[in-house]
């Protein structure tokens, strides 16, 4: 083979690579960019957590707090891709990937870089994720304090502001780190604690709350039950009986405010 021949086949195959190169980068660059256009029937600004209207595929509305599986994407400003598809009166547009700001809460925490984030208490609002929720939206990309990226501060101190998130909608992965809690428990725990509780600490109160119930319902048993026999046995102490066995009963409604009171506690601190 002449050097013409090397030069050409060398320059071809040279070529070919950098098409190949440029083809798959750009290919990587509109998935990560791809942005759909959506129907609302409400105006929703950017950075706001969406799912999809259960009545209509085409329309988004902001992501319901109790139900994480529902979670499709962050509205982004249509300036901010590279690539939007929508038809016409479409306003809403939707990032399922992608690097974009999204509107998060202090409630659940301090956010870190890193931190996943799944769904705060209020409708379409981000916030740190944690062990009971099912589905994140994605990776913080930047911190979030009461210090920096507020927007806003409610009157209970709640923060809510934008950071940067590598939006990827998924299962939560903290979920196996996560001992297993049976729903009805969970959500009494958390109604009583007025925020998301550890498993240890629900267990724990569950067992003081059964070790209290039994102790309780032991000393009723044994008292009214001693107090029958005593009545039998000798009827005109009735009066003095019937006086223990309010003080009885005293002493056992004492013991289950205790123990309840310790369940709070334990729920609350």
């Amino acid at each position: 083979m002449g050097n013409s021949s090397k030069f050409r086949y060398c320059f071809g195959t040279f070529g070919l690579a950098v098409i190949v190169v440029f083809y798959l980068g750009s290919a990587g660059v509109l998935a990560a960019s791809f942005v759909e256009g959506f129907y609302s029937s409400q105006t929703l600004q950017p950075g706001l957590v969406v799912a999809i209207d259960k009545t209509s595929s085409k329309t988004v509305e902001p992501a319901p707090s109790g139900d994480t599986a529902r979670i499709y994407g962050v509205v982004i400003d249509p300036s901010d891709a590279p690539i939007t598809v929508g038809d016409q009166g479409q306003k809403a547009f939707v990032a399922t990937t992608g690097q974009y700001n999204v509107l998060v809460s202090s409630e659940n925490g301090v956010i870190k870089s890193g931190d996943y984030i799944s769904m705060s208490a209020t409708d379409g609002i981000a916030a740190k994720a944690d062990a009971r929720q099912d589905y994140v939206v994605g990776r913080a990309l930047e911190d979030f304090n009461r210090k920096n990226k507020v927007l806003t501060t409610t009157s209970s101190g709640i923060s809510v502001g934008k950071i940067a998130v590598s939006v990827n909608p998924t299962k939560n992965p903290l979920l196996s780190n996560d001992i297993a809690i049976p729903k009805p428990l969970r959500r009494v725990g958390e109604a009583v604690a007025g925020k998301s509780v550890s498993a240890i600490r629900l267990y724990a109160a569950l067992v003081v709350f059964l070790i209290t119930l039994l102790v309780a319902a032991s000393l009723l048993w044994v008292g009214v039950r001693s107090g029958m026999i005593a009545i039998g046995r000798n009827p005109l102490s009735r009066h003095s009986i019937v006086k223990g066995l309010v003080q009885v009963l005293a002493i056992d409604v004492l013991i289950f405010i205790i123990g309840v009171f310790g369940v709070y506690l334990l729920l609350r601190v």
